[in-house]
């Protein structure tokens, strides 16, 4: 089954397609179903443009633990893990008033397929 999903902003949408964008991640609670490698997505924009992606990796890892690489996978802003915290914290405090740095994320690493 393929899943259908949108990142609510075409910015990161461009970063997929530019290349430059690799991964992107969750909040996970532990009665969520993870992803798996090999599992198939279609990414939308605003515009109703889809890119077909691949999972080639997925783990779990706590916000504070979050390094360098990962924010460079991600490839969002100037790749610095400084930008990543700051954007990411304030987009999960949205989804979770009351989310902690200690909070478990899902990590997906994927690749752009046709």
């Amino acid at each position: 089954m393929i899943t259908k999903w949108s990142f609510n902003n075409d910015e990161l949408f461009d970063l997929v397609i530019k290349g430059i964008k690799h991964g992107t991640c969750c909040l996970y609670e532990s009665d969520d179903e993870i992803s798996y490698i090999g599992e198939e997505n279609i990414i939308y924009d605003s515009k109703q443009r889809e890119i077909k992606i691949r999972i080639t990796n997925v783990r779990k890892c706590r916000f504070c633990d979050i390094d360098e690489q990962w924010a460079k996978i991600e490839g969002e802003g100037d790749l610095s893990l400084e930008y990543w915290k700051k954007i990411h914290y304030d987009f999960f405090m949205k989804e979770k008033p009351n989310f902690k740095p200690t909070d478990m994320l899902e990590l997906n690493e994927f690749k752009v397929i046709k």
